[in-house]
Parts: C-alpha cells; sequence; structure tokens
C-alpha cells in the first residue's frame, strides 16, 4: 500500500503519458442506457467534428477564461470541453498542473466496481468506521453526510457516501482496503495523465478527461458497472458548480474537488468535471481553477457552465 498519502494531496506513485488517437470513420454504439453510451474511445484531433470544425464557441470560452484572469477572480483556469456524440474536444491551458484533490475518488470507486464486476458480493462487504480508522483531512466543504463511528457500512453504501457527499471518511475505509497497485491498474487503463511527487498529485484538465470518457464509452469496467459508476456521480452534491449553470432537470454525473495546502487562505484550487447530458447530446466539462475564493471559484464555474450550455444548445443540431 502506498504511504504517507493524503485525500486531497495525493494517493498515486507513477505517472502517465496521454495517448494519441486518430478519427476513425466509423461508430459502433449500443442504445439502452441512461448514463453511458458503449464504444471503444475515439479521440480525434482538437477541434474536428463531424459536424463542424471548429467547435463554433471555443473563442467564447476562451475569452470567459481571459477574462475572469485579467479581472483576479482566479489566477489561472482551465477547461476542457467534448462533444460525446461525434468526440470534438477543445482546451483551454490545458497544460497548466492542478491537484486534483478530491477528484481521485472517482479511481477508488473505479477499482472497487472493477472488483464487483467480477464478484458482485464484494458490494455487500462491511467495512467497519472506527476509532482506528482513518478520516482524511478536513473538508471545506462539509458533506451532506458522513459516517458514524462504530458502524459498519456495506461497500455500496461506502461508494455512496463517497460519491453523493464527497465524504472522506468513506474514502478512506475504501482506499486502504485495496490491494496494492489497484489504484495505479485503474489508472493507466483509462487514459489518464497523473504525476505524483510522493506528497502531492499533479494533473491537466486533459490528462484528468480519460476518467469521464472511458466510463462513458464504457472501455474499462463493463456496461453495468459503468453505468453504475456515473448513476453515484449525477447526485447534485455541489449545486454551486456545473449543475447550477444547466437548466432544472438536465442530470450531471460529475466530480469536484478543493485543495488548500496548509490551509492558506490566497491559494485555494476548486475544480468540476463532470458529463452534462444536454437534450441535444451529452458532452464533458471540465473547469480545473487556482484563486482565494472557492465560493467565488464555484460562481465562475456555474457561470461558465451556463455559457457552454447555452453554446452548445445553438450549435447541436437536433437529434
Amino acid at each position: 500500500m502506498l504511504l504517507g498519502l493524503g485525500f486531497c494531496s495525493g494517493w498515486l506513485a507513477n505517472a502517465w503519458q496521454e495517448n494519441h488517437f486518430h478519427p476513425l470513420d466509423k461508430r459502433v454504439q449500443r442504445s439502452g442506457f441512461r448514463y453511458i453510451s458503449p464504444l471503444l474511445d475515439v479521440e480525434l484531433p482538437e477541434g474536428y467534428s463531424v459536424r463542424n470544425e471548429p467547435i463554433p464557441f471555443k473563442h467564447k470560452v476562451k475569452q470567459f477564461v481571459d477574462q475572469q484572469i485579467k479581472s483576479g477572480k482566479v489566477r489561472e483556469m482551465s477547461v476542457y470541453y467534448r462533444d460525446m456524440t461525434d468526440g470534438p474536444w477543445f482546451g483551454i491551458n490545458e497544460k497548466v498542473k492542478y491537484n486534483p484533490a478530491s477528484m481521485m475518488k472517482v479511481p477508488v470507486m473505479v477499482a472497487w466496481l472493477k472488483r464487483a464486476q467480477k464478484d458482485p458480493s464484494v458490494l455487500r462487504l462491511k467495512l467497519t468506521f472506527d476509532k482506528n480508522s482513518k478520516s482524511g483531512p478536513p473538508q471545506e466543504i462539509k458533506p451532506e453526510q458522513t459516517l458514524k463511528l462504530g458502524v459498519s457500512y456495506t461497500v455500496e453504501e461506502l461508494l455512496r457516501f463517497m460519491m453523493h457527499f464527497s465524504d472522506n471518511k468513506s474514502t478512506a475505509l475504501l482506499y486502504y482496503a485495496l490491494a496494492q497497485g489497484e489504484m495505479d491498474k485503474v489508472i493507466a487503463s483509462m487514459d489518464a495523465a497523473n504525476e505524483t511527487d510522493g506528497v502531492n498529485n499533479s494533473i491537466t484538465v486533459k490528462g484528468y478527461s480519460g476518467f469521464f470518457r472511458i466510463l462513458y464509452n464504457a472501455s474499462y469496467l463493463n456496461d453495468e458497472m459503468s453505468e453504475k459508476a456515473l448513476q453515484l456521480m449525477s447526485y447534485p452534491s455541489f449545486p454551486e458548480g456545473i449543475v447550477g449553470g444547466v437548466p432544472k432537470g438536465v442530470i450531471v454525473a460529475s466530480k469536484f474537488g478543493v485543495f488548500n495546502e496548509d490551509e492558506t487562505p490566497d491559494d485555494i484550487q476548486l475544480h468540476e468535471f463532470g458529463i452534462v447530458y444536454h437534450p441535444k447530446g451529452p458532452y464533458i466539462l471540465g473547469v480545473l481553477t487556482r484563486g482565494n475564493n472557492w465560493k467565488a471559484q464555484a460562481e465562475i464555474i456555474r457561470s461558465l457552465s451556463e455559457l457552454v450550455y447555452d453554446s452548445a444548445d445553438k450549435t447541436m443540431p437536433k437529434e
């Protein structure tokens, strides 16, 4: 098991290089699912689209990001957008590195669902939160629900606490119950790029996108478990962010993260990644920010989400 790893500062001990994909002229998909679209993942060059080239609203997003940085509301900001219907994507400041913080709960979830894929009884396995259990660091954004001392929970219940409420206690129980190397295998298999100095993780907005692309396309977990993963992330645990920028009733499967090293008030990172299930077609939106006020940064993420949703609505053809 990896040593000296905190849940907002870093878990992983190896680095991955980003893979590059080339456009194909044929897509094979299976229907019948709400959250996934089973397909071997294909990534087109930036800006390319089967329907339109380039993505017409990239300049609006770039202008928005530049305005936020110039105003001082954030010091750094990166954005990733991908149309999941035919694969075009773009990145803004996509090479800037950040600490993923609680967004690393996603590979913990995937590791357990990979186990459950082989043996469904794993989800009924019980773990007890007691005085000897690790709790993870204090959370800037308090979870809506958390574990109670002395109570045993099934893995399925812990996954719900972790993903619905971003609870660090449940994350600790699940993480330390994994076998050595399970997390490494998950991340290496999901086209995610992470670097670590032994204490802190470091990701880019493009590097983190692999988790959501691979889950949506059911390329690592099977259909049932990929569907379950995105369903677990569809609870609106962070209404101040992406979900706050889309119309009521539109499903968003997302994960947010807050990193505040040594609780330095003027160095706060707030991030969110999610799949927005737009009626005309789903898309991924990832926003990573560094500033000094998480509430102001959340407002920026919410405003960008609204801008992207409205722009996609105007440019996406009707299905």
